[in-house]
C-alpha cells in the first residue's frame, strides 16, 4: 500500500517537472520568435543594401555594405547612437546608450521586455571618438543572434573571414578593425572608458586570434562584449581599432 502512494507521488512530481520543462521551453521558443521578429523589422524598416556596383567619387574611399535611415530611427528612440554591422553574419542592430547599463539589457526600444535585449553602449561613454574606449555590449544568444557570434572569435578561422565590422551614427561611419579578442573577468579594466595601456597589451597576448591590426597608443579603440562560460562571469571581449569612414 505504501509503494503505491509513493509511486503515485513521484509520478505527480514527474508530471509537474515535465510540466514546467515544457512550459520553459515553450516560453523560450516563443521569447526567441518575438526577438527574432522585432530585430527583423528593425533591419526592413531602416537598413537598405549598398550597390556595390557603384563607382564612389573617391577610389579610396571605403565602401560602407549598408545605410540606415538614421532621420526616422532616432525618432523611434532618441537613446539610438548607431547601427552596428558585420557582414555574413546576424550581427545588425541598432546600437542605444541608455541611463545605465540595465536599462535595455532585457527591453527593446520601446522599454518593453525583449529576452535578446538591445545592443547598447556603456553608459559612462561619450560621442564616438570622445573617449578612448567606445564600450559596446551584445548578449550571447543561443540562436547565434546579437552578440552570439562574437565568441567564434576564439577561432582563427572566423576572424579570417570576418576581420571587420561597420559602426554607422547620425554624424559619421566607422569601420572597425579587430586586433584581439579574450576571455575576460566582468571587473576586467577593459571595461574603463580609458583602459590602461598594459590591459590592451595582455588581451592582445592572450588573443585566440592572430591580427595584423597593431594598436597605437592614442587611438580610439572599441570593445565588443558578451558573455562566456570559461568560468563564473567570464566575458569575452574582441577589441579593435574604430576609424572614422
Amino acid at each position: 500500500m505504501k509503494f503505491k502512494k509513493l509511486r503515485i507521488i513521484l509520478i505527480a512530481v514527474l508530471t509537474v517537472i515535465i510540466g514546467i520543462s515544457a512550459f520553459n521551453i515553450i516560453k523560450i521558443t516563443h521569447d526567441y520568435k518575438t526577438a527574432d521578429k522585432a530585430n527583423t523589422k528593425l533591419q526592413e524598416r531602416f537598413v537598405q543594401e549598398v550597390d556595390s556596383t557603384k563607382p564612389m567619387a573617391d577610389e579610396e574611399q571605403i565602401q560602407v555594405p549598408i545605410s540606415v535611415d538614421f532621420n526616422a530611427l532616432t525618432q523611434e528612440n532618441s537613446d539610438i547612437v548607431g547601427w552596428i554591422y558585420c557582414p555574413d553574419t546576424p550581427i545588425n542592430y541598432p546600437v542605444v546608450r541608455g541611463k545605465d547599463n540595465n536599462q535595455y539589457l532585457r527591453a527593446d526600444l520601446n522599454g518593453k521586455y525583449l529576452v535578446s535585449g538591445t545592443i547598447f553602449t556603456d553608459y559612462r561613454n561619450g560621442e564616438v571618438g570622445a573617449d578612448p574606449n567606445y564600450i559596446v555590449y551584445g548578449h550571447n544568444m543561443k540562436n547565434a543572434t546579437m552578440f552570439g557570434t562574437l565568441v567564434k572569435y576564439k577561432e582563427q578561422s572566423y576572424y579570417d573571414s570576418h576581420p571587420v565590422l561597420y559602426f554607422l551614427t547620425p554624424e559619421a561611419n566607422y569601420i572597425i578593425e579587430l586586433s584581439a579578442g579574450a576571455v575576460v573577468k566582468r571587473d576586467s579594466d577593459i571595461y574603463q572608458t580609458t583602459p590602461k595601456n598594459s590591459t590592451i597589451a595582455n588581451i592582445t597576448a592572450s588573443s585566440t586570434f592572430d591580427s595584423n591590426i597593431e594598436l597605437a597608443e592614442g587611438e580610439t579603440i572599441i570593445t565588443l562584449s558578451t558573455c562566456s562560460y570559461e568560468f563564473n562571469n567570464a566575458r569575452y571581449v574582441a577589441i579593435g581599432r574604430l576609424t572614422r569612414i
